[in-house]
């Protein structure tokens, strides 16, 4: 089956929108120096957050979103799309604030904790091993990957020092870069505030505050043009950075629990496909419909599109006309009709889902997605 409804929640989940959509505009560019006194410039506060990945600490964290989405309270209830392919709980997750305690025992071990209404999700990540539990649906996902680093791409968590790792990775030379002192959690931040430079994103700023002691980013957030509330926040509101107990990161199926197992191959294994897994190809060849090559991005920067052709190796989505009932219901709620597709435009990304197959994406209005798929 087409995994439309694994795509989907991909693109319009909270934590993409900042570090999928956003990360872009900070690919290779130049800081401005902090013009405050007793701040320091925010190359300085990027070089601090690149020292933070071997930090130890937990916490409690609380994530938001308004993303300006429909209604969607039809698709969590009931036996509709939402539930009949476990897009509930995404949903949720969009439309819904949470809470989160988060384990960190430096870059193999990390675990986060959902805690919903007498029930709990988490995911659990030590070395190889990978655990997804759902308590409320009984159902365990194990994934075994050959290595550390693949396992750390196949579990991604929602924690400010994941995000911020994306949106700070570079920077672009159409940002503005401004540092300011603050304080999260109790603890001193720096605050790295990068406004756009372009008109044409729908981002007004993205905004991430670092501990001055140890460079853990405490709060990322994303705002939108014209919004007064973030369109996406994950801050921590309570944090202790003494090593976790080993006993966070283990996990044993309770009795009775479905368990479902996935072994992980070596990237590049049994595939013709020589490309770096992630790689995004730049060649215009690869937005052609039928093309089996990978995703590429049309332009750069905030206002990059993100092109998916149909039936590459980068695409889950089959077609419109491939859809089951339920799919097909969630996508009609989710979306509007427009020119040869179906489309979605959110605070601060869009999306549009071509009749052919093609998936577009990105930090700019709906009509931009739709004159690159012309």
């Amino acid at each position: 089956m087409k995994r439309l409804l694994k795509w989907l929640p991909a693109l319009v989940a909270p934590v993409v929108v900042v570090g999928a959509m956003a990360a872009p505009a900070f690919a290779g560019a130049r800081t401005a120096e902090s013009a405050k006194s007793g701040t320091p410039s925010a190359s300085a506060v990027l070089a601090l957050v690149a020292k933070s990945g071997t930090a130890h600490y937990s916490g409690t964290l609380r994530q938001t979103s308004d993303l300006g989405l429909p209604d969607l309270s039809s698709l969590q209830t009931g036996s509709g799309a939402g539930s009949a392919d476990g897009t509930a709980g995404i949903l949720d997750l969009l439309t819904a604030p949470h809470t989160a305690k988060v384990y960190v025992d430096g870059p193999r071990k990390q675990r986060v904790q959902v805690l919903d209404s007498l029930a709990e999700r988490d995911v659990i990540r030590n070395g190889r091993q990978v655990w997804v539990w759902d308590s409320k649906k009984n159902t365990a996902l194990h994934v075994t990957s050959p290595t550390t680093s693949a396992a750390r791409a196949d579990a991604p968590t929602t924690t400010p020092q994941d995000l911020a790792g994306r949106l700070l990775s570079e920077a672009k030379n159409d940002t503005t870069f401004r540092v300011t002192k603050g304080s999260v959690a109790g603890r001193s931040v720096f605050t790295l505030t990068a406004t756009p430079k372009p008109a044409g994103t729908l981002v007004s700023k993205a905004i991430v505050s670092v501990d001055t002691k140890t460079g853990v980013p405490l709060r990322v957030e994303l705002d939108a043009r014209g919004q007064a509330t973030p369109a996406a926040s994950v801050s921590f509101s309570s944090i202790d950075f003494r090593r976790p107990a080993a006993k966070n990161f283990t996990f044993t199926p309770p009795k009775g629990a479905k368990v479902t197992t996935k072994r992980l191959s070596t990237p590049g294994a049994n595939t013709p496909n020589t490309s770096t897994p992630g790689t995004v190809q730049q060649s215009p060849d690869n937005r052609r419909p039928g093309s089996f090559e990978g995703p590429s991005v049309i332009g750069s920067g905030w206002t990059s599109i993100l092109a998916v052709p149909a039936g590459s190796s980068g695409s889950a989505f089959g077609g419109l006309g491939e859809l089951t009932a339920d799919q097909s219901h969630l996508v009609n709620e989710l979306t509007q009709k427009v020119s040869g597709g179906r489309g979605l435009q959110t605070s601060v990304f869009s999306l549009l889902l071509t009749d052919d197959g093609r998936v577009y994406a990105g930090a700019v209005p709906l009509s931009a997605l739709e004159s690159a798929a012309r």
